[in-house]
């Protein structure tokens, strides 16, 4: 059985047809909880490359931290913790994310930074320097549909806590 032009043209257009459909369906948006976990893998792989501006684009002009910084003060603090050394590495780990309503939710994390070429947390301490914070921040839903960092609270952590 052959198929006649007409028969191949119309088979491709349906496939074409079919493909436009499904590109152009419209995509459910995440829950929060996965929207809020992906904002922070974002930001400590933003925080990895030390690519400073993707990084800061998480964090809301109306942030304030319970220790009182403002974006500004927070961008100098991390620019301290993400430059300073050679290697960095960031580790996230025991990432819980609770919804607070849909354009709001809270994180609590434990970021782990050290200073090698270790590439996963196992190694990290064998060969480096290690600092480690647990976050508690409170991320909203901006009106430009992006998930940023509104408030947050950190300490540091022991080396009796990271594991």
């Amino acid at each position: 059985m052959t198929l006649s032009r007409g028969q191949v043209l119309g088979v491709v257009l349906a496939l074409i047809a079919a493909g436009a459909v499904l590109a152009f369906w419209p995509q459910q948006e995440p829950g929060v909880k996965d929207a809020i976990t992906r904002r922070v893998l974002q930001m400590s792989d933003a925080a990895e490359r030390k690519d400073m501006a993707d990084l800061m684009d998480g964090v809301a002009e109306s942030f304030r931290s319970e220790q009182g910084w403002d974006k500004q003060q927070l961008k100098s603090v991390l620019l301290g913790q993400v430059l300073r050394g050679q290697w960095v590495r960031v580790f996230v780990k025991d990432l819980h994310v609770t919804e607070v309503s849909p354009s709001q939710g809270d994180v609590q994390v434990k970021l782990i930074f050290g200073r090698s070429e270790a590439d996963t947390l196992e190694n990290l301490a064998r060969d480096s320097v290690l600092s480690a914070y647990l976050i508690d921040a409170r991320f909203d839903k901006q009106a430009d549909g992006v998930w940023r960092v509104v408030g947050a609270k950190h300490r540091s952590l022991s080396p009796g806590e990271l594991f």
